[in-house]
Order: C-alpha cells, then sequence, then structure tokens
C-alpha cells in the first residue's frame, strides 16, 4: 500500500488528507462481504459503491511482439484505479488486474447468483481497452461504441455518465456526499507513461480521486434508491416519477387510443427537428460593438405546460385547397409532405428558416451555411407550426400537399404539466438557499430533463458486439410500435416531442420577426442582437407571456425566495457583448465584462474548447477565416482493434489489446466558398 496527500472538502475548505491506496496483495478483498445485498429474479447484488477507472497514453504507433508495425496512433493502459465504497486499489498491469478482479470474486463470494455492480465514466472509453480481458456475456449500447452497460459472470458495468449526464466533475460538484471531487487540469496527458512510469503524489492524488469520488456519487444517489433501482440514464429518474403520476385509467386509455401506426411515425420521424441556431449572412464576418443577448427561461418546459399538442388520433386528409390547408393548420395539429416550387426567402430576412438536411428532396438551391436562400424545387415533412413560419419568410411560386395528417389539438395531461411544475417550483424556491445546493441541482435536473424523454425513439436499433466487429439491427417499425404501446411502463407519445421542439422555434421566430435586419445570431433559446430600440420588444412580449401564464389551467410561474413570480417563457436580458464576431452556428468569439468588471475575451466554436479556444486565439482581431489553432482541446480519436499481445515502449514490456489512440489536433477556422461569397455580399443571393 502508499500513502497519499489527497485534497478533499472538510467543513466546506479544501485540506489535504493522508489516504491509503492498496495494491493487489494487501487490498481488503472480504471487508465488505456482509454488506447488504439486493435481490432480483434469484440473483443478488450487493447494494453499495463500486468504481473503476484507467490512465492510459497515446504513442504513434505501436510494434508488435511479432515485430509487426501499426501505423495507426494507439493507447495502453499503465495505470488502474478501483474503489469499493472508499477503499481504493491501484494497479499498473492488466495482469494485476485480472488477478484483482479473481481475488475480489473469492473475498465477497461472487458468483453468477451474487453479483456487483461497477460505476465507470464514459465506460465506452474503458470499454474499448478492457473488452478483450473479460468474457462478456451480455452488452447494451445506445449506438455504436456508446455502450452504457455489460455483463461478465460475476459483475455488471454500467457508465455513470449516462447516469449523470454530467462530466465527472460537475458529478461530484452536485453531489452531496462528495468530497473527493474531481482533480480538473491537474495531469498532463501529453506525457509518454508506462507502467514503470513512477507517479508523483500529484498524479496519484488525481487517480486517487476519480474512483474514490464517483463511488462517493454513486454513494448520494443511493440515498433515495438501491443498486438496482438506480436508472440507466438521468432521464430514466424523470421517466420513473412522470410515469408515476400517469398512471391513471383516462391516460392509459388516451395512449392506447392516439397509438401511432408505422406510416404515421415514419411521418413524425422525417417532421423532428431540434432547435433554431443560425447566424445572420448580414452580420457575419464583421466585428460588431454593442451587441445584446437575450434568452428564454426554460424553453421546452414552457411549451410543455403551456402550449397545444396532438391529443387525438391522427387522420389521414387530402389537403388539396388552401381553403381546406387553412382550415386544418388554423384549428388541428397537422403533419404533412409539402412540396414548393420557386421557393425564395423574403427581401432582408435574416434569419433563413428551412433547413437544408430536412429537405427530402431538392434542386438548385442557394445555400446559406445549410439554410434555404432560394430553390426550384424543395420536399420537407413539416407541422402546421413549420408551414406558418415559412409562409411568413418566404415567397414561393406553388406549394401542394403531398400527404397529411391532422389530429385534434389540446393540452399535455394534467398530470403530466403538475408534475413538471413541481420541479419548476421547487428549484425556484431552491435556487440561492445555503446548503440546499444539492437538492437545486436535482430539481433543475429534472425540468431539463423533461423533454428529453419525449424524443426517445420507439424504433431504437439493437446494438452488438462480436469479434471486434460492431453490429446494428435495424428493427421492424411495426412490431417495435405493438411491443411499444403493450408495455404498461410506457406513457409518452412521440408525438408530443415533435411539436415540443416546434412550438419553441415558433416562440423564438416570433421575436426573429420582430428584431429581423438587427439579428446578429440565435441559438434554440437566445437571440443575440444590435440596436437599443429592440428591447421594447423583449418587454412587450415578456407581458404577454406573463399574462398566458397566469392565465393557464396549471399558472406558469413559481415564488423565489423573496418572494418574487419567476415566470416560465419570458424572456431574461443576459447582458450587452462590447464586442462580437459571428462565422456561422456554433462558431462565434466576443468580449464583454464580466461580474468584476474584468473586461474579457470568450468563444464558442463547435469541436474546440471554450477555455483553451480563448487562450489559443487570444483576441477577437484573430478570429479569421483560414487561421489555424492549436492546443484548443481538439482530438482526433483512432479505435484499434487487436487481440491481446505484447509491445514494448521505452524499454518496458507489457500486455495490451485493442486500445484507443487520442492525439490533439488543430483547428482551422473555415467556412464554405458558398458561405464565403454570401457573407462577403460576392453574389446576389436573389
Amino acid at each position: 500500500m502508499i500513502q497519499i496527500d489527497v485534497p478533499t472538502i472538510k467543513n466546506d475548505k479544501l485540506v489535504l488528507v493522508n489516504e491509503t491506496a492498496y495494491n493487489i496483495d494487501d487490498f481488503p478483498y472480504s471487508k465488505y462481504k456482509q454488506s447488504n445485498r439486493i435481490y432480483k429474479k434469484g440473483t443478488s447484488y450487493y447494494n453499495m459503491s463500486t468504481a473503476f477507472d484507467i490512465e492510459s497514453t497515446t504513442i504513434a504507433g505501436i510494434k508488435n511482439s511479432d515485430g509487426t508495425y501499426k501505423e495507426n496512433p494507439a493507447g495502453f493502459m499503465y495505470q488502474w484505479q478501483f474503489c469499493v465504497k472508499d477503499t481504493v486499489c491501484f494497479g499498473r498491469t492488466w495482469e494485476e488486474f485480472m488477478t484483482f478482479l479473481n481475488r475480489l470474486i473469492d473475498g465477497l463470494d461472487l458468483s453468477k447468483g451474487k453479483r456487483i455492480i461497477i460505476y465507470v465514466h464514459f465506460l465506452s472509453y474503458e470499454f474499448q481497452f478492457i473488452k478483450d480481458f473479460l468474457d462478456i456475456i451480455d452488452l447494451f449500447a445506445k449506438d455504436k461504441r456508446k455502450v452504457m452497460k455489460f455483463s461478465t459472470e460475476c459483475f455488471e458495468f454500467r457508465c455513470s455518465y449516462f447516469l449523470s449526464n454530467m462530466s465527472l466533475s460537475k458529478f461530484c460538484e452536485n453531489s452531496k456526499l462528495c468530497t473527493h471531487y474531481k482533480l480538473v487540469d491537474e495531469y498532463d496527458y501529453k506525457i509518454v507513461r508506462t507502467y514503470e512510469t513512477v507517479l508523483t503524489n500529484t498524479e496519484l492524488a488525481y487517480c486517487y480521486n476519480d474512483v474514490r469520488g464517483l463511488c462517493e456519487c454513486i454513494d448520494t444517489m443511493l440515498l433515495e434508491d438501491n443498486i438496482l433501482t438506480l436508472p440507466l440514464t438521468n432521464t430514466g429518474y424523470v421517466r420513473r416519477e412522470f410515469r408515476a403520476k400517469m398512471k391513471t385509467k383516462n391516460n392509459r386509455t388516451q395512449f392506447v387510443k392516439t397509438a401511432l401506426t408505422s406510416k404515421e411515425y415514419s411521418m413524425l420521424r422525417r417532421a423532428f427537428r431540434g432547435g433554431n441556431t443560425h447566424a445572420s449572412r448580414f452580420k457575419a464576418g464583421k466585428i460588431l460593438k454593442d451587441v445584446h443577448s437575450f434568452d428564454i427561461a426554460s424553453s421546452y418546459p414552457t411549451c410543455m405546460i403551456t402550449d397545444d399538442f396532438p391529443i387525438g388520433k391522427f387522420t389521414a386528409v387530402t389537403l388539396d385547397t388552401q381553403i381546406k390547408l387553412d382550415k386544418y393548420c388554423a384549428e388541428y395539429c397537422v403533419v404533412m409532405d409539402v412540396e414548393f416550387f420557386n421557393i425564395k426567402l423574403k427581401d432582408n430576412i435574416a434569419i433563413p428558416y428551412i433547413d437544408i438536411a430536412h429537405c427530402l428532396k431538392h434542386s438548385a438551391i442557394k445555400n446559406d451555411n445549410g439554410r434555404v436562400l432560394k430553390a426550384d424545387y424543395i420536399t420537407m415533412t413539416l407541422t402546421n407550426i413549420d408551414l406558418d413560419i415559412i409562409r411568413r419568410t418566404y415567397d414561393y411560386d406553388g406549394l401542394n400537399v403531398v400527404q397529411a395528417m391532422y389530429s385534434m389539438r389540446g393540452k399535455l395531461p394534467l398530470e403530466f404539466r403538475d408534475t413538471l411544475m413541481s420541479f419548476y417550483k421547487l428549484k425556484t424556491e431552491l435556487k440561492g438557499i445555503d446548503d440546499k445546493e444539492y437538492e437545486y441541482m436535482k430539481s433543475k435536473n429534472r425540468v431539463n430533463s423533461g423533454y428529453g424523454m419525449t424524443v426517445t425513439a420507439i424504433d431504437h436499433s439493437d446494438i452488438e458486439y462480436e469479434n471486434h466487429e460492431w453490429f446494428e439491427l435495424k428493427p421492424d417499425i411495426t412490431e417495435s410500435l405493438e411491443k411499444y404501446y403493450k408495455n404498461r411502463n410506457n406513457f409518452l407519445s412521440y408525438q408530443w416531442g415533435v411539436f415540443v421542439t416546434a412550438n419553441a422555434r415558433n416562440h423564438l421566430q416570433i421575436l426573429i420577426d420582430k428584431v429581423n435586419n438587427d439579428i446578429v445570431y440565435i441559438d434554440t433559446d437566445s437571440i443575440k442582437f444590435t440596436g437599443n430600440h429592440n428591447l421594447q420588444h423583449f418587454v412587450y412580449e415578456n407581458k404577454k407571456l406573463e399574462q398566458l401564464a397566469i392565465d393557464n389551467d396549471i399558472p406558469a410561474f413559481a415564488v423565489n425566495k423573496e418572494g418574487e413570480k419567476m415566470y416560465l417563457g419570458i424572456w431574461d436580458y443576459e447582458g450587452k457583448y462590447e464586442e462580437f464576431k459571428t462565422l456561422g452556428a456554433k462558431k462565434y468569439c466576443f468580449t464583454k465584462y464580466n461580474k468584476k468588471q474584468e473586461l474579457i475575451f470568450g468563444t464558442t466554436v463547435s469541436g474546440m474548447s471554450k477555455k483553451l479556444g480563448a487562450i489559443a486565439i487570444g483576441n477577437i482581431d484573430n478570429f479569421q477565416i483560414g487561421k489555424t489553432f492549436h492546443d484548443v482541446g481538439r482530438t482526433t480519436s483512432w479505435y484499434n482493434e487487436s487481440d491481446i499481445n505484447t509491445i514494448t515502449v521505452d524499454g518496458a514490456t507489457f500486455t495490451t489489446a485493442s486500445n484507443i489512440g487520442i492525439l490533439e489536433s488543430t483547428y482551422k477556422l473555415g467556412v464554405t466558398n458558398e458561405y464565403f461569397e454570401i457573407i462577403n455580399h460576392y453574389v446576389d443571393i436573389y
């Protein structure tokens, strides 16, 4: 065993505490043998927290023991750590790890009928390294290489990232019992290490806290659950609470009554679209002064509580006249396949609404960074809400509804909305109260997760892994739907999720239409714009939203600790950027004053760390098309499949197998040639 000075939270202060890390020969394997167990279908599970983690190094290539050389960057493990409740073991090789597992089986008397669940943060990563050393009998993955859990005879490995929906650092910060926080920025992964490398106290403390802290996070969750009732995903918590409230005879009857056919479901899948994120082509590429920013407070929850949704069975309808189309779109929730002929964005509209990725067919499109400026022809699957926005912002020579279906519209079930509002009220009441940070974060996560469960695909594929190969088995849609609606645990109608985002886009579009040419940038629930005169639009809209919240059958507001009413869906002023520059969606930088009145520079670029990106770019003048930046947190991964073998690195020979090689890569700011010409006004877009 070794002694390590570990940063730990004691009495709200960070102090160094001397902790013990065991090795495989002195670890107390039987220490928790008498711990409480939970039984399920004849199998018992230890009701305690356990965690596993590895540290790895990437090198440019690997020379195998048979003399062959693999050129792809490859990773290998040089340190592992395992924690059982509050007891940590360190090891350096896979042989040591397999010995540890076998001794743990003996010490806890594990078997096919007596097992433990082991949590790993980002299990998909560790899986790629560990899979060849274990006899895996069962695996569940969200997608290829996105492993949520897998099992051996005695162990079940689960992903704590899916459970928490947070980085390990945030998970620790938001867990009541956690005192061993993840040590951020304390480890230099660029250094090539092997199992013979002597690790410093700082490095060992980092390894120790990764698993000890994760166990404390799981212990926090076990305050209200047992090891078997913990859901696989964070959304599972919310789903469980909603399910309990929705279990009424009327809701079940309505759920079955509004069951979708495979054709209806396929149309809804095509119609689904997320948020609306785009930059104004009139403003892109320029350094702008005094850019204001507003955000919608809880956009998706607001829609679920106050807006209308399909609440009846969908019925096919022929919409072959303008009168019929207008009538059904005004009175019902409609989903339709629509053809547009010679469609063109109206003059001076800053944000095109039509997303090229959602066009089923198109010809002769003029492209504004993924949006349609004009086209000879497009076909899309739309909701009535989408069609209304398109009519407001585009002109066209002709429109043809190829096929359509409609449903009665109305509010989501009272029990659903009441549950969601209870989370929001609790979050509002707890915000800023000392010693209630954990409860506040839990209720906040419940509010934010309410939407996610409504858009879970019913026809999700089965993902299998065998002999170094991933397979996706796509299900029969009809069979998936039949199975879904027969299961009495299910209560969510997929069509609700489609209309959540459609309603949210419309709320955003209302302000886009009003601010119009002053728009700089939008992102799902936020607007950035120039010109103080537009502030009045947000004040006016907020008054309407406040009245809507009051008039709703479930009042959409909560009272905070100061006694103020906090309304769902209102526009909050987020402040002003002194300077702002965007080069398109998810690609902008700015300067603004922080709370200390210090002028800071920041960036938001997809694929670039906000912190490292701001350091690398340095200032707004450097944010230019064609510039390449280093050390911005961007990496490239290589998935290597291999049987168990030995390699030699820096004179150390050791065992390895399949792995992931990860190397830092540069980021080059770029735009397409077409977008470059548009934002620089080199072409006539009309």
